[in-house]
């Protein structure tokens, strides 16, 4: 399952944490798709979405290159 976040109208996503139902304004304009840590349990939430980062399924369908 991917969870992909609504855009609000200036552009920015607004997230909110499957564990606590936090929220928070994100700026990032490339993906809904949203994982950010979150104290309540000490992870990125929603779970589903953080192994997209971690995977590197981002990088790749971005087309963003690391220089090494």
């Amino acid at each position: 399952m991917i969870i992909l976040y609504p855009k609000l109208a200036n552009g920015n996503v607004l997230w909110s944490c499957d564990n606590c139902d936090r929220r928070a304004e994100i700026s990032f304009v490339e993906t809904r798709r949203i994982s950010i840590y979150c104290t309540c349990n000490n992870k990125c939430n929603p779970q589903c979405n953080e192994e997209y980062y971690n995977s590197g399924i981002y990088l790749n369908s971005n087309k963003v290159y690391v220089n090494n």
